[in-house]
């Protein structure tokens, strides 16, 4: 609402219903004089009916914004998509081995007020910092769902130059001088898969952004936190020796799945992710070769499709029948009507595969 319309609402308010909101009641009129609001202070029963309401939508769009940062990093366009592309690899002589084939990537703007309905309760600002090595590394915002799935935005800086290259592809032996791994809280045995991207738009020789995308092998339990290691990488040193730091994200209420079900198969879905499990005892391997979830409005978000990955991360289980996606936009759980799927899967002495394809709602 902007003010010339909230002027015009205001103005349009019939006196008579404050009059009637300021008329006392019999037993108010036959009590303590105090108690009676006397008619001459209608206006500023409007006034101050009118600062309620501006402070409210203050309010509003405050919240609106608080993780815009976070919404744009994370699930939105500060990361960039990319079209389809081939990389060829090749021996000593420069002869072509084989072909690499990189499906596109998609992002999409964040509609925030909705992003702030779906998530904005559930993200946890750490602020939790550490040195080493040279480096400062603060977690900046955690993100994550019933089982685990999410998204860390973390800031690194070192004022003698982080040594990171803006390609992200290094050379000759060259790496950068970290790295890092998440785990739960307490167990370092079970580490989770992560993939992590720079943010380009705020990257300079002493400061870097990243956004970790994380999903586990088993379900996160409700009560734990997680735990980012960081090893200083050096030369000439075994990695068990490397200089390690740790910053701890402690436990916090995770974003609500929804589940969709159909011939054995249970997708749980929260805005931020997607865990498949698939109760097929002889199977062995389960391969997922399509998603689509579907709205009400009739729109499609490819999860996965022939050529396309709009994911940032996925694992699966030491089972192999449970298969977990982070995505890389934000999913209104809400307004999803089914989930397409597609996969095959392989059974132990067995020659070729089973196939899958079924609509969950």
């Amino acid at each position: 609402m902007n003010r010339e319309l909230l002027s015009k609402a205001l103005c349009e308010i019939d006196e008579r219903y404050i009059a009637e909101a300021c008329r006392p009641v019999p037993e108010a009129a036959s009590g303590s004089p105090g108690r009676i609001i006397p008619m001459k202070k209608k206006r500023i029963i409007t006034f101050a009916l009118a600062a309620a309401l501006i402070l409210a939508l203050g309010v509003t769009a405050y919240a609106i914004g608080v993780h815009t940062g976070f919404f744009t990093s994370v699930f939105g366009t500060g990361l960039k998509g990319r079209e389809a592309f081939d990389v060829e690899i090749k021996d000593d002589k420069g002869n072509t081995v084989t072909t690499e084939h990189y499906p596109a990537i998609e992002r999409v703007d964040v509609d925030e007020e909705l992003a702030e309905n779906l998530t904005g309760n559930y993200i946890a600002a750490v602020g939790q910092s550490v040195e080493l090595d040279g480096f400062t590394f603060t977690i900046q915002d955690a993100l994550l769902d019933d089982n685990g799935i999410g998204a860390l935005t973390v800031h690194v800086s070192n004022p003698d130059g982080h040594g990171l290259k803006q390609s992200g592809h290094y050379e000759n032996g060259e790496r950068p001088r970290f790295g890092w791994t998440v785990y739960p809280q307490g167990d370092e045995m079970h580490m989770m898969d992560m993939r992590d991207y720079i943010l380009y738009d705020s990257f300079s020789d002493t400061e870097a952004d990243f956004v970790l995308y994380i999903t586990p092998f088993t379900p996160l339990p409700t009560d734990t936190g997680l735990t980012l290691k960081i090893m200083a990488h050096k030369d000439g040193m075994n990695p068990p020796d490397w200089p390690t730091a740790e910053l701890t994200i402690p436990a916090q209420e995770k974003v609500p799945a929804r589940e969709l079900t159909g011939d054995g198969i249970t997708a749980k879905i929260s805005p931020v992710g997607l865990t498949l499990c698939y109760d097929i005892p002889s199977a062995q391997e389960v391969i997922d070769d399509s998603m689509e979830l579907v709205f009400l409005d009739g729109s499609i978000y490819t999860i996965k499709g022939d050529d396309l990955v709009n994911f940032a991360v996925a694992s699966r289980s030491p089972d192999q029948r449970t298969l977990y996606y982070c995505f890389n936009r934000l999913c209104d759980t809400e307004t999803v009507t089914e989930l397409r799927l597609r996969s095959h899967w392989y059974a132990a002495g067995e020659q070729g595969n089973h196939t899958i394809d079924i609509v969950l709602r």
